[in-house]
């Protein structure tokens, strides 16, 4: 007897449930409020998601969701531009779904259209908590409180390069009317996409290690959902703590993101940047200019008034000196007398010691020249007897290499008894030959022709 407890199959129960659904809440669509866990747009053009709720940084829910690939251009014309930008993980959205059970893949939900005024609505709201957020912690207004250069030379430009937007700040203040140079350098980033809050962030921490006149910020507009990572958090204080006063132009008309506040100024469009920039030069200018003008006539009033002042100072000296010069002048003349006789006596004082002192300077040149020709002298025979030296060493060596090479020479060899063997005129060295070649043997008087039999 089996001791096994009644039990069912895996397929039956999911029949069960499959009935239970299918009865109660099949064909039923409703309006779902969900975070997208994860998204797969699949190459046969299905895109799978997996939707969650969550509760205080807790998953309460999970639940897979599908979108035919026949919903896809309907929810896209819903959308419009912002299709990409909603449909991401970590995005809330509300969706029009249905529910389906299927036994091998179990329960999923059939999305067949996505609410874009929820989408925006939901940015608007994450707006405003940021914006909330960065004036609790005080953030808000630091970067308002750098005081702004009277001129700005050296501009730290974040903007990703390919964009018109970029192309418009570029032109606008690189062409300017008025001629004036900035000095721009680029930070590229990207201004959309899941990368480019980390991008933004990290070329502002970049900047921040160097001092610029100003940082600008551009983009060339966009939708509220193509321009929501500029309602960033982590943007925004980071904005709050640089050196250097940052500007906005993120080109948009009505809509202010959350950098527009934290920034020190907001401008509509990349364009209106590079006007201001470019007007605070134009404006200093002018300032100059002016101040200029007023000077140079405040000056020529000053001068007009002193020259007039100096004209009567003038003829009271004149007058005054003519006077004091007749009463002066005999005095003048027996002081300039007694001062050329004393004159006189100096002059010739120092030029009879300066007799005495060349005459002493003379004779001692004298004596060294005389020390120094005897020095010379002694050194030039010791120098010639140490020549005559080397010349006798050197011949008694060049008299014995020539009888060493003479003694070597084939003609003494041949003189002392020995032959010179040659081989086809060659020196022979005793190497193996064939038989019956010829050997000559050249002696002192004669040369002897033999044939090689063997070596021994």
């Amino acid at each position: 007897m089996s001791s096994l407890p009644p039990f069912h199959s895996l397929s039956k129960i999911l029949n069960r449930v499959k009935t239970i659904i299918d009865t109660n809440v099949a064909g039923n669509c409703f309006w779902l409020k969900v975070e997208i866990a994860s998204i797969n747009f699949h190459r046969s053009g299905h895109v799978y998601l997996e939707l969650a709720e969550n509760q205080n940084g807790n998953t309460i829910a999970k639940c897979k969701a599908i979108i035919w690939n026949y919903q896809i251009p309907q929810i896209r014309q819903a959308l419009g531009k912002d299709f990409d930008n909603i449909l991401k993980k970590g995005n809330e959205i509300l969706c029009y779904t249905s529910i389906q059970f299927d036994l091998a893949y179990g329960l999923s939900l059939l999305i067949t259209d996505v609410n874009l005024e929820f989408a925006v609505g939901h940015i608007e709201k994450k707006r405003q908590e940021t914006i909330d957020r960065l004036k609790k912690e005080g953030l808000i207004d630091l970067n308002k409180r750098i005081p702004i250069p009277l001129v700005i030379k050296t501009i730290a430009l974040i903007a990703s390069k390919d964009t018109s937007g970029y192309q418009d700040f570029v032109k606008n203040i690189t062409e300017n009317q008025y001629g004036y140079k900035f000095n721009i350098e680029l930070f590229s980033s990207s201004v959309q996409g899941n990368t480019a809050e980390i991008e933004i962030v990290n070329r502002l921490k970049t900047i921040n290690q160097k001092k610029y006149d100003c940082v600008v910020i551009i983009r060339g507009g966009g939708s509220k959902i193509d321009l929501d990572i500029f309602n960033s958090y982590e943007i925004s204080k980071q904005i709050s703590q640089m050196q250097s006063p940052v500007f906005s132009g993120i080109g948009h008309e009505t809509d202010i993101t959350v950098i527009d506040f934290a920034a020190n100024k907001s401008f509509k469009t990349p364009t209106e940047v590079s006007n201001y920039i470019v007007n605070k030069s134009y404006n200093f200018e002018q300032k100059i200019i002016s101040q200029y003008a007023l000077i140079t006539e405040k000056y020529h009033k000053l001068l007009e008034k002193k020259n007039s002042v100096l004209r009567l100072y003038t003829e009271g000296i004149v007058n005054a000196s003519n006077s004091f010069t007749q009463l002066r002048r005999g005095s003048l003349h027996k002081l300039m007398n007694r001062i050329l006789s004393s004159t006189n006596v100096l002059i010739n004082q120092e030029n009879n010691k300066l007799s005495l002192i060349n005459q002493e300077k003379l004779q001692h040149s004298k004596r060294i020249v005389n020390n120094q020709k005897e020095h010379i002298n002694k050194q030039s025979e010791i120098l010639y007897i140490l020549i005559e030296k080397v010349i006798n060493n050197k011949k008694a060596y060049l008299t014995n290499a020539l009888v060493l090479i003479s003694s070597s020479s084939p003609k003494t060899i041949l003189n002392r008894g020995f032959t010179i063997p040659r081989v086809n005129g060659n020196l022979y060295n005793g190497e193996e030959l064939p038989k019956d070649t010829e050997i000559k043997l050249e002696f002192k008087d004669a040369v002897i022709i033999t044939k090689y039999v063997k070596k021994e």
